[in-house]
């Protein structure tokens, strides 16, 4: 099966390099089954690494060990327990990995500075966005952001502490099937905090680990399928 990859729709330099892959692809097996770049779910390490070595640009890609904080590093470096990563050099690729949470994706204008960033509600709630924006020469207004593959609204059922973590962004929070559950906009909340921070344009991918099964690994499916684990996706960003 051939590699599928998803390149943002915008209009980012040429010089810049952004993809997202999918599961399409692949060696891995069961419920990894296809192009999972995750080292830490419970695959067979020498498959994650034969994925990873098919993704573009793979020597260049720094990979992060994700804690769902709000920590950026500045590549290079050693300390790599961080959920985002920015560059301004050619020869280290930021990248994030997901199964639900939000990858987003940030570039300069001029094609000297990227990011990627990995967004949980825990990393939305402690701006890990707008940690990452903070690292940019730039101003914000020069910045272009492409908010990734993600569990969509209708998808994402949360409690009440949860939603009320989140209750004064617009839209991003509405009833759930069930008392006392709610539905949550991770997307949204990534797009409103982009524009609350001056991001100069912001695309949106529209498009949802849960529901596109074939294409997506979702830790939330997974565990309603009770499944032990599953795979992840990357996010990748950098300069040619």
């Amino acid at each position: 099966m051939s590699l599928r990859l998803i390149t943002p729709q915008w209009s980012c330099p040429d010089n810049v390099v952004a993809y997202t892959s999918t599961r399409k692809g692949g060696v891995s097996l069961g419920d990894f089954e296809g192009l999972n770049v995750g080292a830490h779910v419970g695959d067979n390490l020498s498959l994650v690494e034969t994925n990873r070595q098919q993704l573009p640009h793979s020597e260049k890609i720094v990979w992060l060990e994700q804690v769902h904080g709000n920590r950026v590093v500045n590549l290079p470096t050693l300390h790599l327990k961080a959920d985002a990563s920015y560059s301004n050099s050619k020869a280290y690729f930021c990248a994030v990995m997901t199964a639900d949470c939000v990858p987003v994706l940030l570039c300069d204008t001029k094609g000297t500075e990227v990011a990627a960033v990995h967004a949980g509600w825990k990393g939305l709630d402690n701006q890990i966005i707008l940690h990452a924006i903070e690292q940019f020469d730039c101003k914000p207004c020069n910045i272009m952001a492409w908010i990734g593959p993600a569990i969509c609204a209708k998808c994402y059922e949360v409690d009440a502490k949860v939603a009320g973590v989140f209750k004064n962004y617009t839209g991003a929070v509405s009833p759930g099937p069930e008392p006392e559950k709610f539905l949550l906009d991770l997307p949204l909340i990534a797009a409103l905090q982009l524009t609350q921070a001056g991001v100069g344009s912001i695309t949106q991918s529209h498009l949802c680990t849960y529901c596109q099964n074939e294409l997506f690994y979702s830790h939330r499916r997974a565990t309603h399928q009770n499944k032990k684990s599953t795979g992840r996706i990357v996010s990748v960003i950098g300069l040619l």
